[in-house]
């Protein structure tokens, strides 16, 4: 796809929705990667994003939506089972094949299982479609465990641009061979190493370093500037990718009879990001456009990934396992109902790999105005100075990751990480950037933060008396919470049940 059609794609969301829905609906999930609450609607300056824009002004975009956990495989299967981490079984990142491993690899007798996956006794969404005569499909990325509990009947690596994924597309839909389909379009250009991706489409437009504006937890420097502009970058391309998908649908002539989801999987790849459950780490973009879905809505409803499960099932008209712990947004998106009843929300996190170092249970809950977090293991704390991130070598070279930090959003050569070295270099000119840093290192027990009048997460108010009545209702609904979900805290010790 050329340049010059990606604002183009624009007019084809109008017809989303115009046609009679004669069967069940089809199914297009857009999971961007590693990509926070930003795009060109939302006010990001420097950042242009017409073709996911659309799909929100012609659906229902929910601007408090939630991932159950900041790290790719935890979040994506909770997608895929309406489940939290700690229940489904799925707690950290796994070891699993790729989309271009031979078929062999994604049955019962892979050589790429990890310990860690979904319970066997726990259904998932592609199963249950599966066996309710929906063709499924996957691309671009697999990072599912195990790989049989997963049963895509079609898989394709894409490779990060336009006409890539709408190739992809194109041939699922024909394999399809016109049974209701559910497609997972994963669209990764948002993940590091953001330049090595850039490269892959050197045509498409690039975000201008000087008209970005630099989050105020970072110090305004040249370095940080290019590497937000780098990230911002990719969410351009990865739009451009979503519109060549739309494209590709509406060539297959299923545009009016298929509901695209759109989000992340969880927040960008910088400290107090990904891997934590920090509001930047979990608030992600999330709509739904299509048939019978409401256009034009802007819902506040607390709403989360555990929810996609429930929401397509019930669309489709196929009953929801009684597993699932998320609720289906049916109502909410065809406009019957102006939210699903929740007062609050939880987001959690494990480990983002399997390494020891990185198990650091957290759980954190917003009501939407504030975010409370428990740092489970809070007295694990770095055995080093955190400057020597920056002027130790080995750090850059060896992934040497500290407790509960992932490797690509630490000072790294292989992941083209150029920002948090950014704070540690001029810490003396920003110094509350500095300290910032520092205390995400060195955690309190608990955290409180007013995200109406401090979105960034700067002050910690759990010690503060004024709000203690808040401290006390947070603290009291998330162990209440735990206590009926039978979340223990640190999942280590569950077993995968076969």
């Amino acid at each position: 796809m050329k340049v010059h059609n990606r604002i183009a794609l624009v007019g084809l969301i109008s017809l989303i929705g115009l046609g009679v829905q004669a069967k069940q609906p089809n199914f297009i999930l857009l999971l961007t990667d590693d990509q926070s609450y930003h795009l060109g609607m939302l006010g990001t300056k420097g950042l242009q994003t017409p073709n996911i824009d659309a799909l929100a002004k012609h659906g229902t975009f929910f601007t408090k939506a939630y991932s159950a956990a900041a790290s790719c495989a935890p979040c994506r299967v909770s997608i895929l089972t309406g489940m939290y981490p700690h229940s489904n079984g799925e707690w950290r990142n796994t070891i699993t094949p790729t989309l271009t491993e031979p078929a062999s690899q994604f049955g019962r007798n892979s050589t790429t299982v990890d310990q860690v996956g979904v319970h066997e006794d726990i259904p998932t969404l592609i199963e249950v479609l599966g066996k309710n005569g929906y063709f499924t499909g996957i691309t671009e990325k697999w990072h599912l465990s195990p790989p049989w509990k997963f049963p895509f009947d079609f898989r394709d690596e894409a490779n990060l641009k336009p006409e890539g994924s709408a190739n992809a597309v194109g041939k699922f839909i024909k394999a399809a061979g016109g049974k209701p389909f559910f497609l997972q379009a994963n669209v990764d250009n948002t993940h590091r190493p953001w330049r090595k991706h850039i490269k892959i489409n050197p045509d498409l437009p690039k975000v201008d370093p000087d008209s970005v504006e630099i989050p105020p937890c970072w110090p305004d420097t040249p370095v940080t500037r290019q590497d937000y502009a780098e990230y911002l970058t990719t969410v351009q391309h990865a739009d451009a990718v979503i519109g060549a998908i739309i494209q590709a649908v509406k060539d297959a002539g299923q545009l009016g009879n298929t509901i695209f989801i759109y989000s992340s999987d969880q927040g960008f790849c910088y400290t107090r990001a990904k891997a934590t459950a920090y509001d930047w780490g979990v608030h992600i973009p999330l709509s739904f456009t299509g048939p019978g879905v409401e256009s034009g809505v802007m819902s506040d409803a607390l709403v989360g990934h555990v929810d996609l499960m429930p929401t397509i099932l019930d669309l489709a008209g196929i009953p929801v396992p009684k597993t699932v712990q998320g609720k289906s947004l049916r109502r909410v998106i065809e406009g019957k109902a102006k939210d699903v009843g929740r007062a609050f929300i939880v987001s959690e996190h494990n480990a983002h790999g399997g390494a020891p170092e990185e198990y650091y249970p957290t759980r954190s809950i917003t009501d939407g105005r504030y975010r409370y977090i428990w740092n489970i293991n809070y007295g694990k704390v770095p055995d080093f100075d955190i400057d020597s991130m920056v002027t130790d070598p080995k750090f850059r070279k060896v992934p040497h990751q500290p407790a509960w930090m992932p490797w690509d959003a630490l000072p790294s050569d292989v992941w083209e990480n150029n920002a948090c070295e950014e704070i540690i270099l001029h810490k003396n000119e920003f110094p509350q950037q500095y300290a910032l840093l520092k205390e995400t290192f060195f955690r309190p027990e608990f955290e409180l933060y007013d995200l109406k009048n401090d979105p960034y997460e700067m002050k910690n108010l759990a010690a503060n008396p004024e709000y203690k009545s808040v401290v006390d209702r947070m603290d009291k609904t998330l162990k209440k919470w735990m206590d009926a979900e039978d979340d223990i805290g640190d999942p280590r010790s569950i077993k995968r049940r076969k």
